[in-house]
């Protein structure tokens, strides 16, 4: 089973610096998680103790606005990445997390994380990296859109419909 769980992660593109050693450190800090079709994978508000790597399965992503009203945000698929804010900033998740099938996910607890950091390994700093490389895609992409916006609107007079264009830079999240 772990050379299995070092097999996958190795084929996901989050880990794809990190050396066969490494991976096996990765792997044997982690655990293989497993979940049924529907099931509330993370919750919006809840305390996020761990990041989740997607290895087999799709989850839709929804959020909840200001008025309670909940939007599907995204789909993530294998080798999508969840769980990374809270992971790193010790937030409360962003996100609801649900799955669409059966999933198979790697896990890694948030304190496992941080003491490996502590430590210096190689492995949690590259997959940290690469989780920060994630994040500054998703964060180019919505500042583009944010511009495209502001230059549409801008000549056409005041924004119309905000909960519409919050959607649109939900989805631009790139999940």
């Amino acid at each position: 089973m772990a050379m299995d769980l070092v097999g996958a992660l190795a084929q996901i593109q989050l880990c794809a610096e990190l050396e066969q050693d490494e991976l096996q450190r990765l792997a044997a800090a982690g655990r293989v998680e497993r979940w049924s079709e529907q099931a509330l994978v993370m919750e919006e508000g809840e305390h996020g103790p761990r990041l989740a790597i997607l290895l087999e399965g799709r989850v839709q992503v929804r959020k909840r606005d200001d008025a309670g009203t909940v939007h599907r945000i995204g789909e993530v698929g294998p080798g999508g990445v969840l769980g990374e804010i809270s992971l790193l900033t010790g937030t409360q998740r962003s996100a609801t997390v649900v799955a669409l099938g059966n999933l198979k996910i790697f896990a890694i607890d948030r304190s496992t994380f941080e003491a490996m950091v502590a430590d210096g390994d190689p492995a949690v700093l590259k997959l940290g990296l690469a989780i920060a490389r994630v994040l500054a895609q998703r964060l180019c992409s919505v500042n583009d859109r944010v511009v495209e916006l502001l230059e549409e609107h801008t000549s056409a007079g005041p924004i119309p419909d905000l909960a519409a264009l919050r959607r649109d830079l939900f989805t631009r999240w790139n999940f």
